[in-house]
């Protein structure tokens, strides 16, 4: 009981800094001679980007932090800072639902009419709330309550991070009128190439480093088949959209590089 009210206490906390952390950024972007002169919505993208890349590479340092330390025993070691960063790492999540809409909105001329915001916001991000919705609220406490596996696994996901900050980078980039430089070129090949070994290329990396370790199955296939159902339902969950991504940078990789005017209109 203790530990769901110290879990309680870091999320609030978190989710205060999260919200902090926006309002500051927000308030350096209208001092700041390169971006005072951005639009709103613009800005807004800029700011939810920022704060998206500090989770990223906050998450993606514990994550690292506990595959090191539970990489000998990936069904029993575990390490606390782990558990906690969940707490964190949800109060994100649920701060990057307002983050997400307020950038949405900053791009709308609906006045102060709320539910066609909304119902705009969940057609254009359905993807991404459903996403989010999955961590929260069964990826995340499956992982932390409910599994007999070590902290080794949820590290290797917390890792799946370290491709976001070169996400938002590309955005940030683009808003700030270097989409033509070679550093845009650069960042977009760095985050397809991190996000394909983060991010898909992590799943048999796991599941060969688990294989690894149960000596005791006569063969890989009989210790694959000692995982349950219900972890390898969840892999595919989580590995379907990152796949899905993918071939969206990919494609978008191949309109920057191509030599023509399609790319101009782009603005992502």
């Amino acid at each position: 009981m203790e530990g769901v009210k110290t879990q309680v206490v870091v999320g609030a906390y978190a989710l205060a800094a999260w919200f902090c952390l926006y309002l500051l950024i927000t308030v350096g972007l209208r001092v700041w001679a390169r971006t005072s002169s951005l639009s709103h919505a613009h800005r807004a993208h800029v700011t939810e980007s920022f704060v998206s890349g500090v989770q990223g590479m906050a998450c993606a340092l514990v994550g690292l932090m506990t595959v090191y330390s539970c990489r000998l025993d990936v069904m029993k070691e575990k390490f606390p800072l782990a558990v906690y960063y969940s707490s964190v790492g949800t109060a994100y999540f649920i701060y990057d639902f307002w983050a997400m809409y307020r950038s949405h909105v900053a791009g709308l001329d609906v006045g102060s009419a709320v539910m066609p915001s909304v119902v705009s916001y969940v057609r254009k991000d359905l993807l991404m709330i459903i996403h989010h919705l999955t961590i929260i609220g069964l990826f995340l406490p499956a992982l932390v309550y409910y599994s007999p596996m070590g902290d080794f696994f949820l590290g290797c996901f917390y890792c799946a991070e370290l491709s976001t900050p070169f996400v938002n980078a590309r955005v940030i980039l683009s808003r700030l009128g270097y989409k033509d430089s070679k550093i845009y070129v650069v960042n977009g090949l760095l985050m397809m190439t991190v996000f394909a070994i983060c991010r898909i290329a992590l799943f048999p990396i796991m599941y060969g480093i688990y294989l690894s370790q149960q000596t005791s199955a006569p063969s890989f296939i009989h210790a694959l088949l000692t995982i349950p159902v219900t972890c390898h339902l969840s892999c595919l969950l989580v590995l379907a959209p990152q796949v899905y991504w993918l071939g969206v940078m990919v494609k978008g990789a191949l309109v920057v590089m191509r030599p023509d005017s399609t790319k101009a209109g782009k603005d992502d």
